[in-house]
């Protein structure tokens, strides 16, 4: 049996989160822009006080998930940088061994998967936003059990050994 690539970290965007609190943002817009016409056509029946305190609410809010958002995507730059980045540049370990201490994430799903090789403890989620391998053995993943004779490439961000690369060896 010949050693057979099972994953190999590639570009990965996580929609969900970048298009939430972007439609939040947009939907701010709208309402703002539908107050203001509110308040220019009703400036006499409707308190102009009522009106700026929504106003400034509302550009408070908005401003929060704008900032929320730029966070958001300046954090998924860096874990890209570091992890995908990395893995693209060779600046990576490797660990080969079989796999230990395979806790599996349960078919209900929201919790880690976590395994070890050599040693080396690697923990994922498909319900977590991260680059870098993250399927779970219930939602199709690669990696099955323990005795699974694997050499993984990982790098380290925030002190979590993030897979890179997987292979599997005969």
């Amino acid at each position: 049996m010949e050693p057979r690539v099972l994953y190999e970290a590639a570009f990965e965007l996580d929609f969900a989160l970048l298009v939430v609190p972007l439609l939040f943002f947009a939907s701010l817009i709208a309402f703002l822009v539908f107050v203001k016409k509110k308040r220019d056509s009703a400036a006499d029946r409707v308190s102009k006080t009522g009106i700026q305190i929504g106003m400034i609410f509302s550009g408070g809010l908005a401003i929060q998930l704008a900032l929320f958002t730029a966070i958001l995507i300046f954090y998924h730059a860096a874990m890209y940088q570091a992890t995908v980045g990395a893995y693209q540049r060779g600046e990576y370990q490797t660990v080969e061994g079989y796999v230990t201490e395979f806790d599996p994430m349960p078919a209900t799903g929201h919790a880690r998967e976590s395994f070890t090789i050599n040693g080396v403890c690697f923990a994922y989620s498909d319900f977590e936003s991260q680059s870098g391998y993250h399927n779970a053995r219930s939602l199709g993943g690669v990696i099955t059990g323990d005795g699974q004779h694997l050499k993984i490439g990982y790098t380290e961000f925030f002190g979590r050994n993030v897979i890179v690369y997987i292979e599997e060896l005969p």
